[in-house]
């Protein structure tokens, strides 16, 4: 009988373990407190591009980019001092990761609002493709745990993201978040075509993946009325931008390649092109028009020439059998032959 409660209180304790942290069991390739960095599979059939080698400084600079508003002011997502820890943890993980695999993160950092502060929880999970290096938010600065006793952390992990902030990102999930993320302008960050208007899908083509320092309050207070462009959607927004200056402006040339001018502007003058006038019996050549003022073409006759008379003595002697020339004139044309 000891045995079977023995038997019975060691397969509850292990089926407990079983419902805690599903990541606990994974390599850490970074892991302080709750904060981690580890591999993840989302889909089985996932085709990453892994793995990869990226240089750290890169990947630390992408997160320099990513702006987000706190309080008053626009300000880093990421605190200075996670920048390092994170970028190279990730980088390492992306060097051993599978094509199937993620990287999933996890961020945490107590942020000052008014007078008191508060434990904020962001997570994502980063993967590259031939896009560029995908990072999926699952959690933007939502509140974290308070202390160790917190009821989330004694129930073990929540894999649902919407009730567990320290879930990673997914690409079938999306929680809306009161932060909107941002950058500068022309930085090489935009949202892909797959994220279906998702907010917390975010690219870094090799642009983004630059060292770099940290962005200047002026430019942070530039990026917050920026909007990330969809992918593809900025070549098309040039193109109507070129178009809408083309008509604001005509005297800039056109896409077809006409110069269009100003109203009351002159143009410059061209010399007509007349045709070559067709070869007649006696050639007659018009004079020129006057000098910048052209002139209609002018029709013109060729000069009537006499026949030359093919009538013989035998078609003569034939008319006047029938009665159809006179004997006055029959006699005035024997003359002309030489009778």
């Amino acid at each position: 009988m000891f045995i079977k409660l023995l038997f019975i209180t060691i397969f509850i304790a292990l089926s407990s373990c079983s419902t805690l942290n599903p990541f606990e069991d994974n390599k850490f390739y970074f892991k302080s407190g709750y904060q981690r960095v580890q591999l993840d599979v989302e889909n089985d059939n996932a085709k990453n591009i892994h793995p990869i080698k990226i240089n750290p400084l890169k990947i630390e600079g992408a997160l320099k980019l990513i702006i987000t508003k706190w309080g008053p002011k626009s300000e880093p997502l990421f605190q200075k001092e996670k920048y390092l820890p994170y970028s190279v943890a990730i980088s390492e993980a992306l060097e051993e990761a599978k094509p199937n695999q993620d990287v999933v993160f996890t961020v945490e950092g107590w942020y000052k609002k008014k007078t008191l502060s508060e434990n904020r929880v962001t997570s994502g999970r980063i993967f590259y493709n031939k896009n560029g290096l995908n990072i999926i938010f699952g959690s933007i600065m939502r509140k974290g745990n308070m202390s160790d006793t917190d009821p989330m952390v004694s129930a073990g992990i929540n894999p649902d993201l919407s009730k567990n902030p320290y879930v990673p990102g997914s690409r079938y999930q999306t929680v809306k978040s009161e932060y909107y993320l941002s950058t500068i302008p022309n930085s090489g960050v935009f949202r892909p075509r797959e994220a279906k208007g998702r907010a917390d899908w975010l690219v870094f083509t090799r642009k983004a993946l630059q060292a770099r320092d940290s962005l200047t309050a002026d430019q942070r207070k530039f990026s917050s009325g920026a909007n990330i462009q969809v992918q593809g959607l900025r070549d098309e927004v040039q193109q109507l931008r070129r178009e809408l200056q083309s008509l604001r402006n005509p005297s800039q040339p056109r896409s077809y390649g006409y110069p269009q001018y100003q109203y009351g502007a002159i143009p410059p003058y061209q010399q007509p092109a007349y045709p070559p006038p067709q070869q007649r019996a006696y050639p007659y050549y018009p004079p020129p028009p006057p000098y910048g003022y052209p002139v209609p073409p002018q029709q013109y006759y060729p000069v009537q020439r006499p026949q030359t008379n093919n009538l013989t003595l035998k078609s003569l002697e034939k008319m006047r059998e029938r009665g159809l020339i006179s004997e006055e004139n029959y006699l005035k044309k024997l003359k002309e032959f030489g009778y």
